[in-house]
């Protein structure tokens, strides 16, 4: 716990009791590797399970990094990490949580062989430290080219293009501030998702899990729009 300021500079504290149940093993929240401390190699393991769901067949090793019990390693998960790292990210902003995403790709039809470009473009954004969705598609419609970014350049690119156990292909795109870095704000592209598509196609890919976390943790589902 670490006190930034008080009313009127005055301050009273009492005591703060934490009880561990007899037997059982303590915790970090974001030590994934189990080495009772939270650091880079967290992060990199983090990085090999993003995307990682319930059900596929390293999640139960995994389970424990996933912090918001969705059944999903995101960017709330790897947030606990990032924020630690660098010296750590500066605490108890003044802007709340706030924006929406948007999909939109170039055009709606494609021949087999062209690409497929779609720009994921972030509406009225604030406080934006990290943000995660997954784009489900059909292995036999779309083949994953690469994301190229664009306001989020300077965050870390964790991406995880992944094959569930059940056979569904899902893209991950995640991104994530490490230690003190500035937030993201206002409305802008964000990155551009690339694929090619490997038969006639007609558009109607759909994000789910849409992921907005700030630098205290907090969360936004963010509503998400395809044009």
């Amino acid at each position: 716990m670490k006190v930034e300021r008080a009313v009127g500079g005055f301050g009273s504290g009492r005591e703060l009791y934490v009880f561990k149940v007899p037997g059982t093993e303590s915790y970090l929240p974001g030590d994934i590797n189990n080495d009772k401390r939270v650091d880079r190699n967290d992060l990199v393991s983090y990085m090999n399970y993003t995307g990682l769901r319930r059900g596929d067949a390293d999640f139960e090793y995994v389970s424990r990094g996933d912090l918001n019990a969705n059944g999903l390693i995101d960017a709330y998960d790897i947030s606990a990490v990032a924020i630690q790292l660098n010296g750590g990210a500066g605490r108890q902003q003044a802007d709340s949580l706030a924006g929406d995403l948007q999909l939109k790709p170039d055009k709606r039809s494609y021949a087999a062989g062209e690409e497929v470009r779609i720009t994921v473009t972030g509406k009225n954004l604030r406080a934006v430290n990290a943000l995660s969705f997954a784009l489900a598609y059909n292995a036999q419609d779309y083949e994953y080219v690469g994301i190229e970014t664009k306001a989020l350049s300077g965050m870390e690119n964790l991406t995880y293009d992944r094959l569930h156990s059940n056979g569904q292909k899902s893209l991950y795109p995640t991104f994530v501030n490490i230690g003190e870095q500035e937030a993201v704000t206002g409305s802008a592209d964000l990155v551009v998702i690339r694929l090619k598509a490997r038969r006639a196609v007609s558009y109607q890919l759909q994000a789910t899990d849409r992921i907005l976390v700030d630098k205290d943790m907090n969360i936004r589902f963010a509503k998400s729009a395809t044009n």
